[in-house]
């Protein structure tokens, strides 16, 4: 853990990154966007390394970084797919929670209210807490396929719907960082996830010490 200067203390809501924070799904959206494009009419080959350094940003901008060619109506068509068939796939493949997720957010339930803020599709959160059974203990949860706002729009949204004077978002790359900070909110960083930042206040190399941390806060 390394901890720069703030009174954790005054904390009053947690807002969560899903990919590379509180799972990695990061195969099962290879699979996912392999069997999509096929259906759309183009036979591609997504890789895990290819997808993991576009993982927390949208998909239209990822669609761009992989594919620089793609045209736009192709990319609309794969879009439309996506949004059809992704909801099935992904609650059939599913993804896997990082260790002491689940318990963990369980019990930082009972003291804090907890949110989900992400760059994906409007169907994507509501499955994935289905998938690893934390719907009961996530107050909300909001993503760029809701809104079409960036993420640090979406963490003031939260803050001000819930009357919240010091609520932090851990997140695991660079950008999640920057958001925060747009915001002028703290930021704790999954250094066990995806991506590297200098951007943070906070750092933990698991969930377990990140759960223990804020739980001894209270």
């Amino acid at each position: 853990m390394e901890n720069k200067q703030i009174d954790w203390s005054r904390t009053d809501g947690l807002i969560f990154d899903m990919d590379g924070t509180l799972w990695d799904a990061v195969d099962t959206y290879a699979r996912i966007w392999n069997e999509v494009f096929l259906r759309a009419g183009r036979e591609v080959h997504v890789t895990r390394e290819s997808l993991i350094g576009n993982i927390g940003i949208p998909i239209p901008q990822i669609l761009a970084n992989l594919f620089p060619d793609i045209a736009p109506e192709e990319a609309a068509r794969f879009s439309k797919e996506l949004a059809d068939e992704e909801p099935a796939l992904l609650a059939r493949y599913g993804g896997t929670p990082y260790p002491g997720v689940v318990s963990g957010l369980e019990r930082l339930s009972h003291k804090y209210k907890l949110f989900l803020v992400s760059n994906c599709d409007s169907h994507t959160l509501p499955i994935f807490m289905s998938c690893i059974g934390i719907t009961p203990f996530v107050t909300e949860a909001v993503s760029y396929g809701n809104t079409h706002k960036p993420k640090g729009d979406n963490m003031l949204m939260i803050k001000e719907k819930y009357g919240l004077l010091q609520p932090l978002y851990m997140g695991d790359i660079d950008a999640d960082g920057r958001e925060t900070h747009r915001v002028g909110l703290p930021f704790v960083y999954a250094r066990y996830g995806f991506g590297q930042t200098d951007e943070y206040e906070l750092a933990f190399d698991s969930f377990s010490e990140f759960t223990d941390f804020f739980l001894n806060c209270k």
